[in-house]
């Protein structure tokens, strides 16, 4: 994973942690599954320019089926039964591990132990900063908390389909993953909210809620979904996932600078661990590059010391030729001179 890649998946992670201070605001005005489904329907015009499918269709709704519907459903289901913020927001990043998972079982990716390591401590992190920022997560609802992981479960074979499919590489191909998903997304409030409320929710829209989803989808869900599954194409998922543990730092620093929400030192703490947890998993290069420093300069001083002897063994015999020589000079003007 090159430089500029590294810096494409910061900056993917910074737009999704914009992208939910405005969901925070969106909000207060709107239900999170109209939320969701109007994020999507404003990508629809984005069709007059990219009107050409670059996959077949049913590949995207496959796709789009767990990393949009199914995903977006169970982790309804899961926010509905009364799972607090602080533990579906850890739970929600478990979604990470099982991307990596797929990707290692169905399409041979590798793992270092090094990433795994690395991924690790990230995770510790993100536990800590969920503690921090939530206080006491436990005592939640079995099946709620089934529902949150399933919703993970969903993301994660949504995301290996999409590398597997090579779907992402192309801006045509995040609109079209986001229309073929619409009609599921549109289903999800009728699922969870009931008709009555989901009808009320649609016919009472906020335009500040508006605002805000037209915001989402396409800087979130199109511009950096487009960069996103288009790095995932160049790398593999243990290098790229490990990044999405950095959306709660992300999102807390810009809470405290937009929203005015207080930072205190346990987040700070516990922001460090996820920073460190990633380097680990990323930077494993640099790792395996001072080492290799380390044992190139060891086998150079081993065959520079080898050497020694050999050249103390030349010098020797290089003064016994210069005695040899002055000793059949002098046996020569002795004889002439007798």
């Amino acid at each position: 994973m090159s430089f500029k890649d590294t810096l494409i998946a910061i900056f993917v992670i910074f737009l999704w942690a914009t992208s939910l201070i405005v969901q925070k605001i969106a909000l207060g005005h709107i239900s999170i599954y109209i939320l969701s489904f109007l994020r999507l329907l404003s990508v629809v015009p984005l069709l007059l320019f990219y009107s050409k499918p670059t996959h077949p269709i049913s590949r995207y709704f496959l796709a789009g089926l767990f990393w949009n519907a199914l995903n977006w459903l169970f982790l309804g289901f899961g926010l509905k039964s009364g799972v607090g913020p602080g533990l579906s927001s850890f739970l929600m990043q478990t979604n990470i591990l099982f991307g990596v998972l797929f990707c290692f079982l169905f399409l041979r990716e590798k793992v270092t132990p090094i990433e795994i390591a690395g991924m690790t401590v990230a995770f510790l992190g993100a536990y800590l900063l969920t503690q921090a920022t939530y206080g006491n997560t436990f005592d939640m609802p079995f099946l709620g908390i089934i529902a949150i992981l399933i919703s993970a479960v969903c993301w994660g074979i949504g995301f290996t389909l999409l590398k597997k499919f090579k779907i992402g590489a192309g801006m045509a191909d995040n609109v079209w993953l986001s229309v073929i998903s619409i009609p599921s997304l549109m289903a999800i409030p009728f699922i969870i909210e009931g008709p009555q409320e989901a009808i009320h929710n649609f016919t009472h829209l906020s335009y500040i809620g508006v605002l805000c989803s037209i915001y989402v989808g396409l800087v979130s869900t199109v511009w950096a979904g487009y960069l996103w599954l288009s790095l995932a194409q160049r790398v593999s998922s243990l290098k790229q996932t490990p990044f999405m543990l950095l959306l709660p730092v992300f999102t807390c620093l810009l809470s405290a600078l937009i929203l005015n929400e207080s930072l205190t030192f346990s987040q700070i703490i516990a922001g460090t661990v996820i920073l460190l947890g990633v380097f680990i998993a990323r930077f494993q290069l640099l790792f395996q590059k001072i080492y290799a420093t380390k044992f190139s300069k060891k086998k150079t001083f081993q065959n520079s010391s080898s050497e020694i002897p050999e050249t103390n063994k030349n010098l020797n015999n290089y003064k016994n030729s210069i005695t040899k020589i002055e000793d059949s000079f002098l046996r020569k003007k002795a004889y002439k001179k007798s």
